[in-house]
Parts: structure tokens; C-alpha cells; sequence
């Protein structure tokens, strides 16, 4: 019990990541799922809270899409139904949102380099967030060219 209180106290944590710390510090598996089960109990293990409240964290703070998120979180052994409808809670504009807002602060860092590095720059650093190909190009081409058809250099 008082492995998984210390475990809980640096940092929320799923119900499988605990099982499979304890599992490696090699307890007896009843006495775990005895243990888990006691903790759930007293309300310090929830997967659905857990898991919204990583989405919405992480995807606030990083910009992280939902592909991204998922595999994150099926990575700290949460169940997949229970991932489904954490993502739930992201719209497509939630998502396409931040993804714009990535898009834009990496820009004001590449004002000064050429706009098709500028889109390849920004494309990439989408695709590393998670979005899909074509969107990360689409919205890193509009976030270019938006600043050069304001700066007169773009032709309608």
C-alpha cells in the first residue's frame, strides 16, 4: 500500500501502470490486485479521470492530436474504451484550433527564412504533433501565405 501511495503522490497514474510497476518489483499478484482494488476504493485511482484529464492537458500544453494521445495513453495501460471517450472531449475545431496555433508560433520564429522552408518547417513540426500529412501542409501553407498576402507579396 504504501508503494502505491508514494507512486501516486509524485504523479496520477493509471491502474496498469501500477500493476505493471508492481508487478516488476516482483509483489505477489493477488496482493495486488488486493491493494489496487483498496486504493480504487478510496477514490485515488480513476482511469476516466485520469485519462480526460491527460488529454486535456496534454493536448492544451503540447498541442498533442488525438492520435498521438491515444497511443499515449494505451502505452500507461489504460483501457481503450475508456481512451475513445476521454478523446471525446476534443472537437475536429478544438483540434484543427491548436493546430493553427502551432502553426503560427512556429512562424514568428521563420519570418526572416524563405515561405517554402517556412511551410516545410511548419508541416513538420505538426506531423510530429500528430496531424495528419495533408492537414499539417494545408494549414502550414495557409499560416505562410496569410502573412505574405497581408505583406502585398501574394497575388489572389
Amino acid at each position: 500500500m504504501s508503494v502505491v501511495m508514494r507512486r501516486l503522490n509524485a504523479a496520477p497514474r493509471s491502474r496498469g501502470e501500477l500493476t505493471k510497476y508492481l508487478v516488476a518489483k516482483d509483489f505477489d499478484p493477488t496482493l495486488i490486485e488486493k491493494v489496487l482494488d483498496r486504493v480504487s476504493s478510496m477514490g485515488y485511482i480513476d482511469d476516466v479521470a485520469f485519462a480526460q484529464e491527460w488529454v486535456r492537458s496534454r493536448h492544451r500544453s503540447r498541442g498533442l492530436a488525438p492520435s498521438v494521445l491515444k497511443r499515449e495513453l494505451i502505452n500507461k495501460d489504460v483501457d481503450i474504451e475508456v481512451i475513445e471517450g476521454s478523446l471525446e472531449q476534443l472537437t475536429l475545431d478544438d483540434t484543427q484550433e491548436r493546430a493553427y496555433e502551432l502553426a503560427a508560433k512556429k512562424y514568428r520564429s521563420l519570418m526572416s527564412v524563405d515561405p517554402a522552408v517556412a511551410v516545410r518547417r511548419i508541416a513538420s513540426l505538426l506531423q510530429r504533433k500528430g496531424y495528419p500529412p495533408a492537414t499539417c501542409f494545408q494549414i502550414a501553407k495557409e499560416t505562410v501565405g496569410a502573412d505574405l498576402e497581408n505583406d502585398g507579396e501574394l497575388e489572389s
